[in-house]
C-alpha cells in the first residue's frame, strides 16, 4: 500500500472493541503508527458508552470502529444492528476470531463495511481500514454534493395546505399520471414539479423544463416536437424536441395556457397517441414521457372563451395541484426569510445579516403579488445594499402598497350591507358603454399594461417586474392588445 494511501488514516477517530487485551493493543499500534487517534472498549457496555447517543448521524465521535462479535456481555451483532438503524454501519469492520460464513453475511446484510476473521495480518487491517475511510469520504462528499444541488429547490412552509400539497406530491410522484400545477407566478409551481421528479421512479431520467412563454410562437412546435433539415429557414440539421429528449423522463411545460390552438391540437395527439411527428418529417416517432404541466391563467375560463382546448384540459389535468399565493399562507413568511437570509448570505460570501422587527412586521403586511419569488429577490437586494448586520429597512414596491390599501378599502365596502345596484354604480354609470364580457376584459387589460409602462417610463423589464410576468410574456401580450413599446398615454 502507498504511502499516500496510508496518509488517509492520518488524524482519523478510531475505536476498537475487543475483549481481548493483546488484540486492543496491536490495532492500537499499528494504526497510531500511521498516525490514528484510537480509542479502545474492552467489552460491549465500554464499547456502548464511548460511542454515546445515535439520535443524529453527525454525532458519533469516531470514523471508523472496528468491532469484535463475541463480547463477554454482549453480541457484537446487536450493536451493529443499533448503528445500522441511525444509518452508521457503513463506518464498521466486524473483527472476528470465532465467526462463520453465517457470520459474515448477517454482518454484511447489517450492513457493515467488511469483516475480518483473526488472526489477520498488519496489511490487510490497514489496507481495509484506508478502503472503509475512503468509502465514507465519498458517501459523505456526495450528500453535501446532493445537498448543494437541491439547495433552493425544497417546498417549504408548516401551512395547512403546503402540509397537503406535500402529502399529495408523495401519493402521486411513483405514478405516471399527468399533473397540472396551477398557482400564480412565482409561487414554486417549478419547485413542486422537480419534487414529483425527485420522487418518481423515472429520477435518474432527465428532467427537461420548458416555459412555454418564453418561446417564440413560430419556434414552439419545433421546440417541442423536433424538426428535419430543411423544414424552414435555418433548419439546417435535424434537432429532438424537448419530448424526445424527456423520453423514459419528465417533461414540464410551465405556462401551457401560452400555446397557440393549431400547437394545442399537436400536443393533444402526442399524448393520446404517445407518437410524434418532427416538423418537416413523416416518420412517427415513440416517446415515453411522464408529463408535468404549470399554469398561472384560470384554464376553465380560457375554454369558455375558446382560447383553450377542452379535451387537453382533461388530458392535462389527470391530478391538479393548486399552490397557494404567499400572502394566503403569511404563517409561512418568517421560515422562509430566515432560510433565504442564511442560503443568500453563503451564496454571496457575506456575513450573516438579520432583519429588525419592522422589517418583518412589514413582510407581514406586505401583499406579495410576485409571491415567494418575490420575497427571495427583496431579501437578496436587500443584504447586498446593506452596510450593517442588522437591516433595519426594506424598500417595498409603493404601487403594490396602494392597491392592497385599495384592496382592504373594497373589502369593508363589501362587506357593509348595501343595495346590489349601488354597489354597481360605484364604478359604473349611465354613460357607461355596455360591451360584451371579453372586449371589456381586452380593453381593460390594455388599459392597466399601458398604465404600468407609463409608471415605468417605458421600461418594458421594470414594468414586467411590477407586474410580476416574464418579460417575453409580458412583449406577447402587448402584441397581442396592440400595445406599442415606449412611453405611451392611457386610454
Amino acid at each position: 500500500m502507498t504511502d499516500i494511501k496510508k496518509n488517509r488514516i492520518k488524524n482519523s477517530k478510531i475505536l476498537v472493541i475487543d475483549d481481548h487485551r493483546n488484540i486492543r493493543i496491536s490495532l492500537k499500534m499499528t494504526l497510531e503508527g500511521e498516525g490514528a487517534l484510537v480509542d479502545e472498549g474492552e467489552n460491549f457496555s465500554a464499547g456502548r458508552n464511548k460511542i454515546g447517543p445515535l439520535e443524529d448521524i453527525n454525532a458519533l465521535p469516531y470514523d471508523l470502529i472496528l468491532l469484535d462479535l463475541r463480547l463477554p456481555d454482549g453480541n457484537g451483532l446487536d450493536m451493529l444492528r443499533e448503528l445500522n438503524k441511525a444509518g452508521l454501519a457503513s463506518r464498521v469492520i466486524i473483527i472476528s476470531g470465532e465467526g462463520t460464513v453465517s457470520d459474515a453475511f448477517l454482518a454484511t446484510q447489517e450492513g457493515a463495511f467488511d469483516y475480518i476473521e483473526k488472526p489477520f495480518s498488519e496489511e490487510r487491517i490497514l489496507v481495509t481500514v484506508v478502503r472503509c475511510l475512503e468509502f465514507n469520504k465519498i458517501s459523505h462528499d456526495n450528500q453535501v454534493l446532493e445537498k448543494r444541488t437541491l439547495k433552493g429547490q425544497e417546498i417549504m412552509g408548516q401551512d395547512p395546505a403546503v402540509l397537503e400539497l406535500l402529502k399529495t406530491i408523495k401519493q402521486v410522484a411513483p405514478t405516471l399520471g399527468r399533473i397540472l400545477v396551477q398557482g400564480e407566478s412565482g409561487t414554486g409551481k417549478e419547485l413542486v414539479a422537480r419534487a414529483i421528479h425527485r420522487l418518481s421512479e423515472r429520477k435518474d431520467q432527465p428532467l427537461i423544463k420548458v416555459n412555454c412563454a418564453a418561446i417564440p410562437a413560430s419556434l414552439v412546435e419545433s421546440e417541442l416536437f423536433g424538426h428535419e433539415k430543411g423544414a424552414f429557414t435555418g433548419a439546417v440539421k435535424a434537432r429532438k424536441g424537448v419530448f424526445e429528449q424527456a423520453s423514459e423522463g419528465t417533461l414540464f411545460l410551465d405556462e401551457i395556457g401560452e400555446l397557440s390552438a393549431e400547437v394545442q391540437a399537436k400536443l393533444l395527439r402526442v399524448l393520446q397517441s404517445g407518437d410524434l411527428v418532427r416538423v418537416g418529417g413523416e416518420k412517427e416517432i415513440k416517446v415515453d414521457v411522464r408529463l408535468i404541466t404549470a399554469t398561472h391563467r384560470d384554464l376553465k375560463a380560457m375554454i369558455d372563451a375558446k382560447e383553450f382546448r377542452e379535451d387537453l384540459f382533461y388530458r392535462l389535468n389527470v391530478v391538479n395541484l393548486a399552490v397557494s399565493p404567499l400572502r394566503d399562507r403569511k404563517g409561512d413568511i418568517p421560515t422562509l426569510t430566515n432560510y433565504f437570509l442564511t442560503e443568500i448570505c453563503e451564496e454571496h460570501s457575506i456575513g450573516f445579516r438579520s432583519f429588525s422587527d419592522q422589517v418583518l412586521k412589514d413582510f407581514q403586511d406586505y401583499h406579495w403579488p410576485g409571491n415567494i419569488r418575490e420575497l427571495r429577490n427583496i431579501i437578496e437586494r436587500s443584504i447586498i445594499l446593506s452596510e450593517s448586520q442588522m437591516i433595519e429597512h426594506v424598500e417595498l414596491p409603493k404601487n403594490t402598497k396602494q392597491a392592497l390599501q385599495k384592496s382592504e378599502e373594497n373589502e369593508l365596502i363589501q362587506n357593509k350591507e348595501k343595495d346590489p345596484e349601488a354597489e354597481a354604480n360605484d364604478c359604473f354609470t349611465h354613460q357607461t358603454e355596455l360591451v360584451p364580457w371579453q372586449e371589456f376584459h381586452t380593453n381593460l387589460d390594455r388599459s392597466y399594461i399601458k398604465f404600468v409602462l407609463n409608471h415605468a417610463k417605458g421600461n418594458v423589464s421594470e414594468a414586467a417586474r411590477i407586474l410580476c410576468l416574464e418579460r417575453a410574456y409580458l412583449h406577447r401580450l402587448m402584441k397581442k392588445l396592440g400595445v406599442q413599446r415606449g412611453i405611451v398615454v392611457s386610454d
